[in-house]
């Protein structure tokens, strides 16, 4: 359902994603005891915050926070999915009436062991707490969903000061510090689960452009193309927006987005820029917008083969208006960038029969984009992930993802014309309980800035991400 890094090869100042989602839900689909019984299958049908929570399951990424689990696992505190429990009951009174309310962490430890501009430390933190309101449970008016979501985001130090690549060696880059509250829409079933439309302040990612499920990866290309590094609406600049969900048939989903694209825009006269739409809200989507926004628009069918799902997605983006670029000849304006992407996965086996585990999972995305509008002209990303590798420790995660992007030829976009960025991340996630996980993850970036002059080597990066759901 995107950053300053980026700022340092082909803008001014910094974008929403500088060099440079749910998964703080615990692990990507955690294993849990049915002592506490989960909703049912008929409640699962029926209930609209349960849809919701499983179209966002397909969205989970730190940065992106969307639904909160409604099952409260096992016996507090080992076995349940989060580390406050059903404190006196709390969490399970106020489900009963339609509100479900989760906070999630995730502390990120980075250090540079070679190579990039610095070899250095730097800490990053995300703090997450979200609440979903079922408006049938609540005023008796079906088929309604309210999300409220408020993140602060700190770092010690600046992860483009470290390493300046492209699309972001670590997808909760702040950029800085800030405290926000970074979504509040309302989702409304139009036609059941067939048609939805949401309004409010979004996070694009989380419906948009999401290759794979349960998402442990610390480098950005996991979670959107390069294409759309720069210009899509998510953290830390979720925006003001409309959304038509659609699913026309079956196994067929097709989706509409219209985002206030403000934090892109620039003055061709007096080289103003635009807003931050992560702090204006929906200021700037409503009534002080000056003629930026963005779009994006995607459809394609889901599968089972045998026992196991898989998709496939196309998608298309425009960013409407004038739009600050920085290249070999210094910042400049532009016509805002188009192009299209398209992202598949499938699952090839699950260790158990319930579905509890994610099992093995291979996806993967490709982007494009018009090189005469955008710094990225094409973008490549390919990916496994395989939760219950090892039967004694059923729910750990290992992953590895290779990417590649591919920078436009016109200097005027980019100070890297013709040149590329390579990533290869590879992780493993210790599942200590539902609610707890440390994972160790390790990037090699072939090329942390490829603008040639700076002669900056390919980098190797260390992290050790802590993740909980209290």
């Amino acid at each position: 359902m995107l950053a300053a890094t980026a700022s340092a090869q082909t803008v001014p100042m910094p974008k929403p994603f500088d060099p440079v989602g749910d998964k703080p839900k615990g692990p990507a689909k955690p294993a849990v005891d049915t002592s506490t019984p989960p909703v049912s299958s008929d409640e699962k049908s029926n209930d609209p915050l349960t849809q919701l929570q499983e179209q966002q399951s397909e969205s989970v990424g730190p940065q992106s926070e969307g639904g909160a689990n409604l099952n409260l696992g096992g016996s507090w505190p080992w076995e349940s999915n989060t580390m406050t429990g059903d404190f006196f009951s709390v969490r399970s009174k106020l489900q009963n009436v339609g509100i479900t309310v989760q906070g999630t962490g995730t502390l990120d430890f980075v250090n540079v062991l070679n190579g990039g501009q610095v070899n250095g430390f730097t800490m990053l933190t995300l703090f997450d707490v979200n609440v979903t309101g079922d408006t049938e449970k609540l005023f008796g008016f079906k088929g309604g969903t309210i999300f409220v979501d408020f993140q602060t985001a700190n770092q010690t130090r600046s992860p483009a000061a470290l390493v300046p690549d492209y699309w972001g060696f670590d997808v909760i880059n702040s950029f800085g510090g800030f405290t926000q509250l970074a979504q509040y829409w309302y989702q409304q079933e139009i036609i059941s689960d067939r048609l939805k439309v949401k309004f409010g302040k979004i996070d694009a990612n989380v419906d948009f452009a999401v290759p794979c499920t349960g998402l442990n990866f610390v480098n950005s290309a996991a979670y959107y193309p390069a294409a759309i590094v720069q210009d899509m609406p998510t953290y830390p600049r979720q925006a003001g927006g409309v959304e038509i969900l659609a699913k026309p048939l079956e196994n067929f989903d097709a989706r509409f987005g219209f985002f206030d694209g403000s934090s892109n825009f620039a003055n061709p006269s007096t080289g103003f820029v635009g807003s931050n739409t992560g702090t204006h809200g929906l200021s700037t989507f409503l009534w002080d917008n000056p003629g930026s926004y963005f779009m994006i628009a995607e459809l394609g069918p889901d599968w089972t083969l045998g026992e196991h799902k898989g998709k496939f997605r196309a998608g298309w983006f425009e960013q409407l208006g004038y739009t600050d670029i920085s290249g070999v000849n210094g910042p400049g304006v532009a016509n805002g960038p188009t192009g299209a992407y398209a992202y598949a996965n499938q699952h090839i086996f699950d260790p158990d029969k319930d579905g509890a585990l994610l099992g093995l999972e291979l996806f993967g995305q490709f982007s494009w984009s018009e090189p005469n509008r955008n710094p990225s002209q094409w973008g490549l990303m390919l990916g496994t992930q395989w939760q219950g590798v090892i039967d004694a420790r059923p729910s750990d995660t290992v992953g590895i993802l290779w990417a590649y992007n591919q920078f436009s030829s016109n200097e005027n976009l980019t100070t890297s014309p013709g040149s590329s960025e390579a990533i290869l991340e590879a992780f493993y996630d210790f599942q200590v309980t539902p609610w707890f996980s440390i994972q160790p993850d390790m990037q090699y970036l072939s090329q942390p800035s490829s603008d040639a002059s700076a002669n900056i080597s390919g980098a190797w990066i260390f992290t050790v991400r802590l993740s909980l759901v209290f």
